[in-house]
């Protein structure tokens, strides 16, 4: 018999919004994960995705308590089912980081491609029943390019799981990249939490494009002073589809900068519930932090729910955030129409101008080929 659990995932970090229920999501009888086929999986997987910029290797001892310490957006619960799984420590093999000519090739699916970076990591992540959890260590003065594209076909699985932490180390800068296009049928956990040190920098491009429940979310602890996070995410709701995401930029060193951009579409009878949290801790003085969220309406049983929230204990310091929520304007549709467009058609191509220029962002070649590829055939 499969074993579940009550889990609480994408708690605000403040609790504002009790009447309405928004604090956090309440997520009953999921089932646990069974840490089954890991050894086939790591042979299959070996050599096969990284670059020779980068090393893997299992968590040691000390490295599995430092990944259990950061925290992540939708909390201890999603470290609870993913307890049996490994961690895979990812990171860079040379001190010889950025430079142009130590540029080399990646593979993924024994095909050659060039790689923009040395130390390019394609994770390309299908649903088997697993949970992947990965330990991205970004050393002083290195820098890594992440990729994961997450898809699965209607009959592989009932939930994705996948758990990036991260540890930028001073002056070190990652790119990440998160697309999912799972099946509607697929319950959908993506969790990424991470420390910056002193001048480093975390880059992020997160898409929620599939998914049946799509639990999402991103924490940065913006720990040392000069150190700076950027998210563009862009989300797609149809049908009956549920997405409950949780952001959280929280600035502890001095001058620190936070961007948060969020655009998505909504359409049919789907929900939506987007928090948004910009955290100024006292002592992190002349830090900025931006929020904004850009949200399409086309269906009229849509709900959408958007918490913009700053909390802040220290006064030397600029926060902005907000929220736009429109439909379709109607002189837009009468043009469209008039050049020959149906509504629906219409619909759907602003639609996808609006996520393709989310897309536009990714910076690895075929995972931002991928992406706009799934857009073409959905929208």
């Amino acid at each position: 018999m499969d074993k579940t659990m009550n889990i609480t995932l994408n708690r605000l970090p403040a609790r504002t919004w009790n009447r309405l229920k928004m604090n956090e999501a309440v997520v009953q009888n999921v089932k646990v994960p069974v840490a089954k086929g890991i050894q086939e999986k790591e042979e299959k997987n070996a050599g096969n995705y990284f670059s020779d910029g980068l090393k893997v290797h299992p968590a040691n001892e000390e490295e599995k308590r430092f990944f259990a310490n950061i925290e992540t957006a939708l909390g201890k619960d999603l470290d609870k089912l993913g307890e049996a799984f490994p961690i895979e420590v990812v990171e860079c093999a040379d001190e010889e980081t950025g430079k142009e000519e130590n540029k080399e090739k990646i593979i993924e699916k024994n095909e050659e491609k060039d790689g923009e970076n040395n130390h390019l990591l394609v994770l390309p992540l299908t649903p088997d029943g697993q949970f992947g959890r990965y330990f991205l260590h970004v050393k002083k003065d290195s820098q890594m390019n992440v990729a994961v594209y997450c898809t699965s076909k209607e009959t592989e699985v009932d939930s994705l799981f996948l758990q990036l932490k991260v540890y930028a180390e001073a002056n070190a800068r990652i790119d990440i990249t998160v697309v999912q296009t799972v099946d509607k049928n697929v319950s959908v956990f993506s969790d990424i939490g991470g420390i910056l040190e002193k001048n480093a920098a975390v880059n992020l491009v997160k898409m929620e494009l599939g998914g049946k429940k799509v639990y999402s979310g991103v924490y940065m602890d913006l720990k040392g002073d000069f150190s700076s996070f950027e998210a563009r995410i862009g989300y797609l709701g149809e049908e009956k589809q549920h997405l409950d995401m949780n952001y959280v930029a929280r600035h502890h060193g001095r001058k620190t900068q936070s961007l948060m951009e969020s655009s998505g579409v909504l359409d049919e009878d789907a929900f939506k519930l987007f928090r948004g949290t910009i955290d100024f801790v006292k002592g992190c003085s002349e830090s900025v932090g931006n929020e904004k969220e850009d949200v399409l309406l086309f269906g009229e049983n849509v709900v959408n729910q958007t918490i913009p929230l700053i909390l802040c204990a220290e006064e030397d310091v600029e926060g902005n955030h907000g929220a736009s929520i429109g439909e379709l304007d109607e002189k837009t549709l009468f043009y469209l129409m008039s050049r020959g467009f149906t509504a629906e058609k219409a619909k759907k191509m602003i639609a996808k101008a609006r996520l393709e220029a989310v897309a536009a962002q990714i910076k690895e070649d075929s995972v931002r080929e991928k992406t706009r590829k799934y857009l073409e055939e959905r929208l």
